[in-house]
């Protein structure tokens, strides 16, 4: 970088300076304390959200060094095009506001590996790469969550999902490597639906929690490799109806229940289930389980001598098979106690039902046996017949005579 006038310009953008200038004179005026930094319009090199090779133009900032007062320095743009933006090799505890002002049609936001500490998204801002960074809190601005549909904060200190729940229109989400989120529940993800992509890759989360009260129809692919779970039942992703992928890798698993994967999981087509803590005889039993439903078990190298399905497994069973067996035993007991509880309220609610229905049918009767009021002939009304009786009889099943001739017919 050079400088220009006491403030720092790239070496490519020596013809751009009067123009700068004239564009933006009243603003270096008023800034003429701070430094105005001018990003390069190149081919910059990402990934995608499969992890594939991306490159795409952005508006690049080169070795950005700012300490705690990020208001020191003006950002500005050497092109109109300045939809994506991106700082390599730069530092800076959080993204620095006049970026925003500048900036104002901005889309998409790369801030990998800058030591961010809080990450500020936009109303506008659709992508926001901020993985590497030291990011314990989110602050969304406006109807940022109207527009958001990547979110990568993978490898950062957040400690809870605080402003990161009402974000409908996110449909990818990489929360991998914080380690501080502990165990987070799925209801959390509950207002995104459209939410194909999460990765909950070593988060610290030793349990599952599924609190959702409706499917998130459209995910597709869940990670929850290297974690600490050790039981999971197929029950638990019920509320992923379209459910491919799941990754369940690098944790402490020693048992799974999966005789109903295809009746929860109807979608599912890969599990990842290496290097955790199974007996070979329970391994058997699931690899079959997901291999007769046509379910690949996806594995990586085995490097032990006992291998079923080419995943490794342990012959010392005694101490894993006790350990399962008493925890399967607690949920067990645990599940009949909840089968009880949901056949308790339905027997109420077919109580309820069966009272109401009594009710309607004891109203019916006493409708059917209360005696019919006997027609009483109005003589004023009646029409002169000259003593012949008329051929046509009434529509209704009475005649027009007295009950008492009623029955005499």
């Amino acid at each position: 970088m050079q400088r220009f006038g006491g403030q720092r310009w790239p070496p490519v953008l020596h013809h751009w300076v009067p123009l700068a200038l004239l564009v933006f004179g009243a603003k270096l005026s008023l800034e003429a304390a701070g430094e105005i930094v001018i990003c390069n319009y190149e081919k910059f090199h990402l990934f995608d959200s499969m992890y594939r090779p991306r490159t795409d133009n952005f508006c690049v900032f080169n070795d950005v060094y700012l300490g705690s007062d990020v208001k020191g320095a003006d950002f500005l743009a050497s092109s109109l095009d300045y939809k994506r933006v991106a700082f390599a090799n730069s530092k800076f505890p959080l993204v620095p506001p006049s970026l925003f002002k500048n900036f104002d049609d901005i889309r998409e936001l790369y801030v990998r590996r800058c030591s961010v500490e809080m990450l500020k998204i936009t109303r506008l801002l659709e992508k926001v790469y901020a993985g590497g960074n030291r990011i314990t809190s989110v602050q969304l601005d406006g109807n940022a969550s109207n527009s958001l549909r990547e979110l990568y904060l993978d490898g950062n200190r957040l400690q809870g999902l605080a402003n990161l729940t009402n974000l409908p229109e996110l449909e990818v989400l990489v929360l991998e490597n914080n380690p501080l989120l502990g165990n987070v529940d799925f209801a959390q993800f509950g207002r995104m639906e459209r939410l194909w992509k999460l990765d909950l890759e070593r988060i610290g989360m030793s349990r599952i929690s599924n609190g959702l009260k409706r499917p998130l129809a459209e995910l597709r692919r869940l990670d929850l490799s290297n974690n600490a779970l050790t039981y999971v039942h197929v029950r638990m992703f019920r509320t992923f109806p379209k459910l491919e992928h799941l990754w369940l890798h690098g944790n402490k698993l020693y048992f799974m229940e999966a005789e109903q994967v295809r009746t929860v999981m109807p979608s599912i087509r890969s599990i990842v289930i290496d290097d955790n803590h199974w007996g070979c005889g329970h391994l058997a039993t699931l690899g079959k389980q997901l291999r007769d439903h046509g379910i690949i078990i996806r594995h990586g190298n085995c490097r032990t001598e006992r291998a079923i399905h080419r995943v490794c497994c342990s012959d010392v069973t005694d101490v894993v098979d006790t350990r399962y067996l008493i925890e399967m035993g607690i949920r067990q007991e645990t599940r009949v106690q909840q089968d009880v509880r949901e056949l308790r309220a339905e027997n109420d609610i077919l109580r309820r039902d069966l009272e109401r229905f009594r009710s309607q049918l004891v109203e019916l009767m006493a409708n059917i046996t209360r005696p019919v009021e006997p027609l009483q002939p109005n003589e004023s009304e009646a029409p002169e017949t000259d003593g012949q009786e008329s051929d046509e009889q009434p529509e209704s099943g009475y005649a027009t005579g007295s009950f008492e001739d009623y029955e005499e017919e």
